[in-house]
């Protein structure tokens, strides 16, 4: 039996529709989660990192050659639209059907090499702390950083006297709602 080869890793952001902050709810991002563990599972893929926002998640990881991350992503999203609807009819109300709950677009981006691949972990469990989400990244439940920090992989009080150096020419891509057109 030959292994499977395993792709760079991916970062991808999937954004709300117009930045809305349809993730709001616990149980939503909950649901998220819960389909993105499903994913995992199905895709086979080796998760490095993930954020869960209001407006938007960031995933960081790696598949087998022969899946493509795109594939992945949307079978993600159609499940997670399936869930909320049994999961959550009274939502349904609030948000009705003809409304796009994800932006049509997804970002990707190639991760390489080991500081690239720091880079990244560490914007990822930066970003509740730079949108105002919490003040300590460690106390933001909705993503990999608890499990990281329980790994040893951080230092519970990490990134409390500011933000990572090498998270810089990350977020110059990745800039802030409020500077976004």
């Amino acid at each position: 039996m030959s292994a499977s080869r395993v792709s760079p890793y991916q970062f991808v952001t999937l954004r709300a529709y117009e930045r809305a902050p349809l993730l709001a709810q616990g149980k939503l991002k909950q649901l998220l989660l819960d389909c993105f563990t499903e994913t995992k599972k199905r895709f086979k893929l080796i998760v490095a990192g993930y954020v869960l926002l209001d407006d938007h998640a960031h995933f960081l990881f790696s598949l087998p050659a022969e899946h493509e991350c795109s594939a992945v992503m949307n079978e993600l999203r159609t499940n997670f639209m399936r869930a909320r609807r049994r999961a959550t009819p009274l939502l349904e109300r609030e948000l009705p059907n003809s409304t796009p709950f994800w932006e049509q677009a997804i970002e990707y981006r190639c991760v390489y090499g080991v500081d690239d691949l720091r880079a990244y972990l560490d914007f990822i469990h930066y970003d509740p702390v730079r949108h105002g989400q919490v003040a300590r990244a460690a106390d933001y439940p909705w993503s990999s950083l608890p499990a990281r920090i329980a790994q040893g992989h951080y230092a519970e009080n990490w990134s409390e006297l500011g933000p990572p150096a090498a998270i810089s020419r990350i977020t110059r891509d990745c800039p802030p709602p409020e500077e976004q057109s």
